[in-house]
């Protein structure tokens, strides 16, 4: 018998019918009827998916993925190769970059940093596709292409890449700018997203309902309305602010708390598509403006640039003094003109889970956009795209799972010709810390 098997059985069939509601659905919901009515409401089924479906070589897609390879040296280093690869109809772009950086940053906050740095080579690898000349009908790339402009632009604490988040929104820019001047559709392609901007939607159609039905004064009822948004940002600030209307009108809160606690609990959007989709289909499209952080450090920097500048990179600009300054003022100047973004799901198989997509909104700048809000699109061109790249249950979408392969970085591969290689030039023995693990069990 396997070690541990029969304890943990037992841990199992104790909580068997609590342990297969978490599995398989999620934690208990207790406004399940209120979300499932909105549910309803906001899913747009697809009745027959052949009228999407292409011959994959009908579409020109071009795909980009990275992937990294870190190691802690022990020195106190930690080396990285980063690879990034766009792939289109058999031609391949490809950029490796490879150091070895000093931090004083935990693990979260490394892999952050490691996270970005592979994100921004994406960006690079997908302009210099695009530059080739080769034509396509998108670029698909692997991960939210909101999250990526929800990076707040501060200083990195990492020695020599302090100003890291500068140049990766001056690139983001640069691609976001030459995809809008080709009409390229741009894609973001994202699975088991942890977001919850379709559930923050829902609850707020909810929160506005239990509104009508409060019976207090209009004041009070202002600041009421104020909490919602507030329990995203600040949670204990905002529910300490609901006591206080709580204890001031007893018996008149039930509802409302409900669904502020449901606000500030952690059930993904992806959770709901899987439990109330009857058919085949995806969310209403949802335009989604600036986080409450990214939205007050927009504020920040247009009021006063150098200021932001000054206080958000002081070892930069030690370092680098004026020129510094001048040149980041310029590219913090140009990121309020990033677009909206369109974010919904598609579910394209029930037994699956619902993937997430991405699309720049040109129409509305992101810092105009204060809360999600619905948008009726022409959707033809992107739903024939993930419709015929959809390959089931293991393989979500042909391009990216292709790109994805060739670009993957295998431990042999390090072992067998980069290390080796990295030994000869240096004419030296590399000793790796004790996170690599040298001695391999069957």
């Amino acid at each position: 018998m396997p070690s541990f098997l029969d304890e943990f059985a037992s841990s199992i069939n104790s909580r068997k019918e609590e342990m297969r509601e978490r599995i398989f659905k999620g934690k208990p919901n207790p406004l399940r009827d209120r979300f499932k009515k909105h549910f309803n409401s906001l899913w747009i089924p697809i009745r027959e998916t052949g009228e999407f479906i292409l011959s994959p070589s009908e579409l020109a897609i071009i795909a980009v993925d990275s992937s990294v390879y870190t190691n802690l040296l022990s020195t106190g280093g930690i080396f990285y190769v980063i690879r990034s690869l766009a792939v289109c109809r058999g031609k391949k772009w490809k950029r490796l970059e490879t150091d070895v950086f000093f931090t004083k940053k935990d693990f979260s906050g490394v892999h952050d940093f490691i996270g970005r740095k592979m994100e921004l080579l994406e960006f690079k690898v997908a302009i210099d596709s695009l530059k080739n000349g080769f034509k396509c009908d998108a670029v698909m790339l692997d991960g939210s292409l909101y999250g990526r402009a929800m990076h707040l632009p501060l200083e990195e604490k990492i020695e020599g890449e302090e100003d890291l988040l500068l140049h990766y929104f001056q690139t983001y820019l640069e691609l976001l700018d030459l995809c809008r001047r080709r009409n390229i559709l741009l894609i973001g392609v994202s699975k088991e997203s942890r977001s919850t901007f379709f559930r923050d939607y829902i609850l707020r159609l909810i929160f506005d309902e239990e509104l009508g039905k409060v019976d207090i004064d209009p004041d009070d009822l202002e600041k009421l309305k104020k909490i919602f948004p507030e329990v995203l940002d600040n949670e204990k600030a905002a529910f300490d602010k609901f006591e206080k209307l709580k204890e001031k009108h007893k018996g008149k809160m039930e509802a409302i708390e409900l669904v502020l606690d449901e606000l500030a609990s952690s059930r993904p959007d992806y959770q709901l598509v899987i439990n109330f989709a009857e058919t085949l289909g995806y969310t209403q499209p949802l335009i989604l403006g600036p986080s409450a952080r990214m939205a007050r450090a927009m504020k920040q920097y247009l009021s006063n640039p150098r200021r932001y500048v000054e206080n958000n990179f002081p070892r930069a600009v030690r370092r680098k003094g004026d020129e510094f300054i001048s040149w980041a003022t310029g590219i913090l100047s140009n990121i309020p003109r990033l677009p909206g973004f369109i974010s919904f799901y598609i579910l394209l198989d029930q037994r699956d889970s619902p993937i997430r997509i991405d699309l720049p909104y040109w129409e509305q700048p992101l810092p105009e956009i204060t809360w999600p809000k619905p948008v009726n699109l022409d959707l033809k061109a992107l739903l024939r795209i993930m419709i015929t790249g959809y390959c089931g249950l293991d393989r979500y979408n042909l391009w990216l799972a292709d790109v994805d392969e060739k670009v993957r970085i295998r431990r042999k591969i390090m072992d067998e010709i980069y290390f080796p290689y990295l030994e000869k030039l240096f004419q030296s023995k590399i000793i790796r810390g004790r996170g690599y693990r040298r001695v391999k069990y069957p």
